[in-house]
C-alpha cells in the first residue's frame, strides 16, 4: 500500500498524470492497475516513505468527516443492496453514489481496491474512521465472522441514528442556556459601557452627591469603558487555551468534565447524555456477541467524558478481578442506583442486552424531555441572577434622583 506518481496515455489519446494511493507495494502491480482500462502507461514511480506519510496526513486533515446521519444512510443502503443479492464491493459502490460529499466516492473506490486485493472489509474500514467509527468496525468484524454482515450493517445504521439523536438533543439542550447567559452578559456590558456613564454624568453636572452604590457602578462603568477590548481579548485567549488544554491534557479534561457534571442544569443534561451513550453502546456490542471485557474496553475508549472514562476503567478492573457486572458498576459510584439495579436484573436473568436497551431508551426520553423543558428549568436561575444585577443598577441610579428631588422640594 502506497502512493505512486504516474503518467498515462488514455485510450482517447489524452495524457493524464498525478499521484494515486493504491493498495500495492510494488510498481509492477501498480502498473497493471493503472493500465486496466486499456491505457498506456508512460511511467510509474513509488513515492518514498516520508513523502507518503506527509501525503497521508495532509489528506486526513483536509478530508471532510461524514456526519452520523450520512454514515447511517450509507450502511443502511449497503445492507439492503447486499440482501438484494449484490456483492459487497458492488453494494459499496452503489451506496456511495448517493452520498454527495467531496472525496467520499474516491475513498470508497480505494477501499474496494484493497478488498479486491485480499483485505477483509473490517480491516479496510479501520483505515477510514471518518466513515466507520471504532464501534462500527467491531460490528463489521463480528458480521464477517458470523456470516451476518448485512444484519450487522443494519444494526450499525440504527445505532448511529440513535446516537445522532442523543448527541443532537444534548447540544440543543445545552445551547439554550449558553445563549441566554451570553445575551444577558452582553446586555449588562451595554448598560455599563453606554447607559450608566450618561446618567451618572448628568448627576455630576447637577452637583448631586453620589451614594456609595452609585460610585461603585461608576467605577465598574469606567473599568468596562477603559478595558473592554482587553477583557474580551483575555476572555478569548482563555477560552482558546482551555479548549486546547482540554483536548491535549487528560487532567484538564477531567477537571472541566467534573465541574460541568456538578452544575445544576448542565450536569443533568450531560449525565443523561453520557448514560444514554454508554448503555446504547453496551447493549449494541453485547448483542453483537462481543465479550464483556472487550465491550467495556471499547466503551472506555469511545466515551469522550473523562469522568465516565475513568469510572469505566474502574469497572474494567473490577471485572478482571472476577466481580459481577452489577457489582463492578456499583464500585464505580458515578452510575445511578437505577442503572446498577437494571444491570443486576439483566445479569441474573440473562437479559442484560434487553435491560441495557431499556436504560438507553429511558435516558434518550429524558434528554428529549429536557430539550422541551430547558427554558422552564433555567428560567428561575436567569430571573434570580438578572434580577439581582439589575436591582443593584436601578437602586444605584435612582438614589441620586431621590436626592435631587429632595433638593428641589426644599428649594
Amino acid at each position: 500500500m502506497g502512493y505512486f506518481r504516474y503518467k498515462l496515455i488514455e485510450p482517447t489519446g489524452k495524457i493524464t498524470s498525478g499521484i494515486v494511493n493504491l493498495p500495492y507495494e510494488d510498481e509492477t502491480s501498480a502498473s497493471f492497475h493503472l493500465e486496466r482500462d486499456e491505457g498506456t502507461l508512460v511511467y510509474v514511480k513509488k513515492i518514498g516513505a516520508n513523502a507518503s506519510y506527509l501525503l497521508e496526513k495532509l489528506t486526513s486533515l483536509t478530508r471532510r468527516k461524514l456526519t452520523r446521519a450520512l454514515q447511517a444512510e450509507f450502511l443502511s443502503n449497503m445492507a439492503m443492496m447486499m440482501r438484494a443479492g449484490m456483492t459487497l464491493t458492488t453494494a459499496m459502490e452503489e451506496a456511495a453514489s448517493g452520498i454527495d460529499v467531496a472525496g467520499f466516492t474516491d475513498d470508497i473506490s480505494d477501499m474496494i481496491l484493497r478488498i479486491e486485493g485480499g483485505a477483509t472489509f473490517s480491516e479496510v474500514a479501520e483505515r477510514y474512521n471518518y466513515i466507520f467509527p471504532a464501534t462500527i468496525t467491531h460490528l463489521l468484524r463480528m458480521g464477517e465472522e458470523t456470516g451476518k454482515l448485512d444484519q450487522m450493517l443494519l444494526n450499525a445504521a440504527d445505532h448511529l441514528r440513535r446516537l445522532d439523536s442523543i448527541i443532537g438533543d444534548t447540544k440543543q439542550a445545552l445551547l439554550y442556556p449558553v445563549m441566554v447567559f451570553i445575551a444577558m452578559g452582553a446586555g449588562i456590558i451595554f448598560w455599563f459601557y453606554y447607559v450608566v456613564p450618561k446618567i451618572v454624568g448628568l448627576f455630576e453636572e447637577m452637583d448631586v452627591t453620589l451614594p456609595v452604590i452609585t460610585r461603585f457602578l461608576l467605577a465598574v462603568s469606567l473599568f468596562v469603558q477603559h478595558y473592554i477590548i482587553l477583557l474580551l481579548i483575555i476572555l478569548g485567549v482563555a477560552v482558546i487555551l482551555i479548549a486546547v488544554a482540554y483536548r491535549g491534557n487528560r487532567k484538564m479534561r477531567w477537571t472541566v468534565d467534573s465541574i460541568l457534571l456538578r452544575l445544576p442544569v448542565a450536569g443533568t443534561i450531560m449525565s443523561a447524555s453520557n448514560l444514554a451513550f454508554i448503555t446504547e453502546y453496551f447493549s449494541l456490542l453485547l448483542n453483537a456477541g462481543i465479550d464483556i471485557l472487550s465491550t467495556i474496553t471499547i466503551l472506555r475508549n469511545s466515551v469522550r467524558n473523562e469522568v465516565y472514562r475513568q469510572k469505566l476503567g474502574i469497572v474494567l478492573d473490577s471485572l478482571r478481578r472476577s466481580e459481577s457486572i452489577a457489582g463492578s458498576f456499583r464500585h464505580a459510584v458515578v452510575f445511578p442506583a437505577f442503572v446498577v439495579r437494571m444491570i443486576n436484573i439483566g445479569e441474573l436473568s440473562g437479559t442484560l442486552e434487553t435491560q441495557l436497551a431499556h436504560i438507553a431508551n429511558n435516558y434518550r426520553n429524558k434528554l428529549a424531555v429536557l430539550v422541551t423543558t430547558i427554558g422552564k428549568l433555567i428560567e428561575p436561575v436567569v430571573l434570580a441572577v438578572a434580577g439581582v444585577i439589575f436591582a443593584i443598577i436601578v437602586i444605584g441610579l435612582f438614589l441620586p434622583i431621590y436626592d435631587l428631588l429632595g433638593r428641589i422640594s426644599v428649594g
